[in-house]
C-alpha cells in the first residue's frame, strides 16, 4: 500500500471541512494563511493540497480573487449500468436534453465489424445535446450520439427522446432492460462542431467515451459515442489509467 503524501492527507481533510461546513458552489475559502494556521503546515503543502483539489474540479482559484468552491460534477462509473438522466436528477440538476439529429442508415462493413452486428442491419442514429442550466444559464456539456438496432425499439420516435431517457424507453417500453455495459474512455481535443456545440474553444481537452449496452439478454441494444466537456465530469472507478489521462490533459492546458 502506497503512503499518502501529506499534501494528500491534507486535502482529504479540506474536503471534509468543506462538507461539514455546507460549502457550497460560489463561496469563497479561507487564506492560504489562514488554512496555515489551522492545519499548522507551511504555505507550500497548503498550495500542494489546493492544486489537489483544483484538478479534482472542487475548487477554483481566481486570479487576485482567490478559491472559490466549483460545481458538482456528474458521477460517471465505468461499471454501473445508469442513465446520464438518472445521475444527473440525483445531483438535483435538471438535465436537458435536445434532439438536433435523427437518422436511419444500413450498417457498413467497417461499422458491423465495430458493433458485432450483421451488415446491412438497419440502425438508428439519435444525436443529443445534454445540458444542464448553470448560473441561469443553459450549458451544454455532452453531446451524445446513440446508434440503436431499429428491430429492437421499432418506431422510437413516437417516444418523447427529449424528456425521457432512452435506457427508460428501452426498458418501458421495448422490454430491453439495460443491465450490461462495456465502455471505454480516451481525451480528444475539440474539433470546430464541437467546439461550437459545448461552447469551447478549438482544441478544448476533451472526454471521449465509448460504451456497448447489453440487455438481460446479452443482446446489444445500444452503442454510445459520447463526447464530454471534461469540466463537469467524474469517474467513480478508480482507475489508475483512467487518472493519468485526466491529469495529462489538465497539465496540457
Amino acid at each position: 500500500m502506497r503512503l499518502r503524501n501529506k499534501d494528500e492527507v491534507l486535502a482529504e481533510d479540506m474536503k471534509f471541512s468543506f462538507i461539514k461546513n455546507h460549502m457550497k458552489e460560489g463561496d469563497r475559502l479561507p487564506t492560504e494563511r489562514e488554512l496555515c494556521d489551522k492545519y499548522e503546515v507551511q504555505r507550500a503543502t497548503i498550495r500542494s493540497a489546493f492544486k489537489i483539489l483544483e484538478r479534482e474540479g472542487i475548487v477554483e482559484n481566481r486570479e487576485r480573487s482567490g478559491r472559490f468552491m466549483r460545481h458538482s460534477r456528474i458521477p460517471t462509473s465505468l461499471n454501473q449500468v445508469r442513465s446520464f438522466s438518472e445521475i444527473i436528477t440525483d445531483l438535483g440538476i435538471t438535465p436537458i436534453n435536445k434532439l438536433i439529429a435523427f437518422e436511419v442508415f444500413e450498417l457498413d462493413e467497417t461499422f458491423s465489424a465495430k458493433i458485432h452486428l450483421p451488415i446491412g442491419t438497419e440502425m438508428y442514429k439519435l444525436t443529443r445535446i445534454r445540458s444542464v442550466m448553470h448560473q441561469e444559464e443553459l450549458l451544454p456539456i455532452i453531446i451524445e450520439y446513440s446508434y440503436i438496432p431499429q428491430a429492437i425499439a421499432p418506431k422510437i420516435l413516437k417516444h418523447d427522446v427529449e424528456e425521457r431517457s432512452l435506457f427508460d424507453i428501452l426498458h418501458s417500453e421495448y422490454g430491453k432492460k439495460p443491465s450490461l455495459e462495456k465502455q471505454k474512455i480516451e481525451i480528444i481535443y475539440a474539433n470546430e462542431l464541437e467546439a461550437k456545440l459545448l461552447k469551447v474553444d478549438q482544441m478544448t481537452a476533451l472526454v471521449l467515451k465509448e460504451g456497448f449496452t447489453y440487455s438481460q439478454d446479452h443482446e446489444l441494444i445500444q452503442y454510445v459515442h459520447v463526447v464530454m466537456n471534461k469540466e463537469w465530469v467524474s469517474f467513480e472507478q478508480k482507475s489508475p489509467r483512467i487518472e493519468a489521462i485526466i491529469k495529462e490533459a489538465s497539465h496540457e492546458l
